[in-house]
């Protein structure tokens, strides 16, 4: 369930608090935080996510 420990609604503030124009947030439905730990399907969609925000911004 997302924000049972605080991670999903704390992703959010750190997000809105961001001064930065180019920003973007991902939620992997159907995860925990802790699935993004180490569960290869979880990650994937992570990664490949964060790979392309990098590649366009840094």
């Amino acid at each position: 369930m997302p924000g049972a420990f605080g991670s999903y609604r704390d992703g959010w503030e750190l997000f809105d608090r961001a001064r930065s124009d180019t920003k973007n947030i991902f939620v992997v439905e159907g995860t925990s935080h802790y699935d993004l730990y180490d569960q290869p399907k979880c990650t994937a969609q992570a990664l490949e996510r964060l790979e392309s925000f990098f590649a366009e911004n840094l």
